[in-house]
């Protein structure tokens, strides 16, 4: 090959590269945001799609009626499944709330206790003698009516703004509601136009892509959420067991920092259970040591089973991925970061990234060998 013809390919590749990340990164999101009831109706579209093909051959009803009766099924669910845990979790926010400044006050309490506990332990160490807590006390007893004080009512603004987002939520669900029913009736025309239109070296790569991210985006998301059950459960039963208020809903919380990687329960678990330990509460601390115990080797067991090694992650890997989402979007980043790391990882395993491997390999060889000075 030519040196010419070669630096042609090797700019072409890597000029499409770039244009390809940059698109991803900063135009595809707001594509997506603008046309996001179509992109909830795809995705909902995938999720019927098989109970329709079910339906069209072994029952011999038309894909169009198939769906229009999983459409109703869906709805009824949908509404009642919302307006029961709409009410429970509606329920529980408004007691939780109200109990707020009492608990407030008793985690006050115990903080102090604890810290008073940690001073006059830190005070018969010799060369410890005179550390000072109160600055720390102080932020944190700031850091708490931060939390209580922004639980406020809400005011006429919000309410307000509220309101007016009532008719764009509507139109959104109607929107979403009518393309999913779209997706699944014109099913094989929009797939005969997309092969029709499209280049077919274009469509094996995105058929490639679709193919990793269904497994593995799918595979990850199903067993975290069958994990974040089990340990949910666990916590409950634990706190419960320990007397705390509210235990269903700080369960829930817990259960979640779990399904974050690099998280866990203990992220909770510990710390309360050392300020019920230097507090004098022996009891609530030693149990809330062991339900950490617990959750911690029953996620070790059962992690591996439902995700597998084949999404699995390397450590450094995780941690990159993570920050690189929280540097994007925060908490949310995060959470669709693991993913998104994984469908690129399975992407360079199956040599999606071979070309741009060897541009990358020949201008460092070419570079290299121009260093390099004859005698």
């Amino acid at each position: 090959m030519k040196q010419s013809t070669k630096y042609l390919k090797i700019f072409c590749n890597l000029l499409t590269a770039v244009v390809a990340i940059l698109f991803v990164v900063f135009v595809a999101p707001r594509v997506l945001a603008y046309f996001m009831p179509f992109v909830v109706g795809f995705i909902l579209s995938l999720i019927a799609n098989p109970v329709v093909r079910f339906l069209e051959k072994k029952i011999n009803i038309k894909r169009k009626y198939g769906f229009a009766l999983i459409i109703i099924f869906v709805i009824a669910i949908v509404v009642l499944a919302c307006y029961g845990i709409g009410a429970a979790l509606a329920t529980g926010l408004i007691g939780f709330t109200d109990n707020l400044p009492t608990m407030y006050a008793n985690a006050g309490i115990e903080i102090t206790r604890a810290l008073e506990q940690i001073e006059r332990l830190l005070n018969s160490i010799p060369f410890l003698n005179g550390f000072d807590l109160n600055k720390l006390v102080v932020a944190l007893e700031g850091s708490l009516n931060n939390v209580v004080v922004g639980n406020g009512e809400p005011t006429v603004t919000a309410i307000s703004g509220f309101a007016k987002g009532i008719p764009d939520a509507l139109v959104n669900i109607v929107m979403g509601f009518l393309a999913t029913y779209f997706f699944i009736a014109d099913r094989e025309k929009l797939l005969k136009l997309t092969k029709k239109h499209l280049p077919a070296s274009f469509q094996e790569n995105v058929g490639n892509i679709y193919e990793q991210a269904i497994r593995v985006v799918g595979a990850y998301f199903k067993a975290q959420f069958k994990i974040m059950g089990i340990i949910y459960v666990i916590v409950l039963i634990g706190l419960v067991l320990l007397d705390v208020d509210y235990a269903w809903l700080i369960g829930f919380g817990i259960a979640f920092l779990d399904m974050l990687p690099l998280f866990g329960t203990g992220t909770v678990l510990c710390p309360w259970a050392i300020i019920k330990l230097f507090s004098g509460n022996l009891g609530a601390a030693a149990g809330m040591i062991i339900l950490y115990a617990v959750c911690l080797v029953v996620h070790q067991l059962v992690q591996p089973k439902l995700v597998g090694e084949s999404v699995g992650m390397d450590p450094f890997a995780t941690l990159l991925f993570m920050y690189i989402g929280y540097r994007v979007s925060s908490v949310i980043g995060m959470i669709i970061s693991i993913p998104i790391g994984m469908i690129l990882i399975n992407l360079y395993k199956a040599g999606a990234f071979d070309t741009l491997k060897w541009c990358l390999s020949e201008i460092l060889h070419d570079f290299a060998q121009l260093l390099v000075i004859d005698k």
